[in-house]
């Protein structure tokens, strides 16, 4: 189940990828609807959150139990400068997060997968839960990028 997991969270990365990259450059900061992020922001959304599971990985396969501690996503395009951030740089860092994700998950066994962090506000999540919660989060982020 979670190299079926690990195969879904990679193939949506790809797909991701591939609707960022087919925004048109004059659409990339208008927001779809009121309240709504606007590709550009998406984008770098997820080159950000990336960063954030990245080490919730590590940590889990390398710590006994780490805490998992939560992000305010909502605080990310003022205080990490989203409006000036290049597209393309954040494009690559989903690219090689990815890519070093399923380096360091491809041959994680059975214990591994059931390794645990304690999130603050889920409770324990096991490494494959992560995995999915992970997986989950850039799938809706590609049907908000295909508006």
């Amino acid at each position: 189940m979670t190299k079926e997991i690990l195969a879904r969270f990679e193939s949506a990365t790809h797909e991701f990828l591939n609707a960022a990259r087919s925004v048109p450059a004059e659409k990339l900061e208008i927001a779809p609807d009121e309240g709504e992020w606007p590709p550009s922001y998406v984008i770098h959304h997820l080159a950000d959150s990336d960063a954030q599971f990245l080490v919730r990985f590590i940590n889990v396969l390398s710590m006994d139990r780490p805490a998992i501690v939560p992000f305010d996503e909502s605080t990310f395009p003022g205080a990490l400068d989203y409006p000036n951030r290049n597209i393309a740089t954040s494009l690559t860092a989903i690219e090689s997060s990815c890519a070093q994700l399923v380096d360091i998950l491809k041959n994680v066994d059975e214990a591994g997968w059931n390794r645990t962090g304690m999130h603050v506000e889920r409770g324990e999540l096991t490494l494959s839960a992560l995995l999915e919660l992970t997986t989950n989060h850039r799938i809706g982020h590609i049907d908000q990028i295909s508006r």
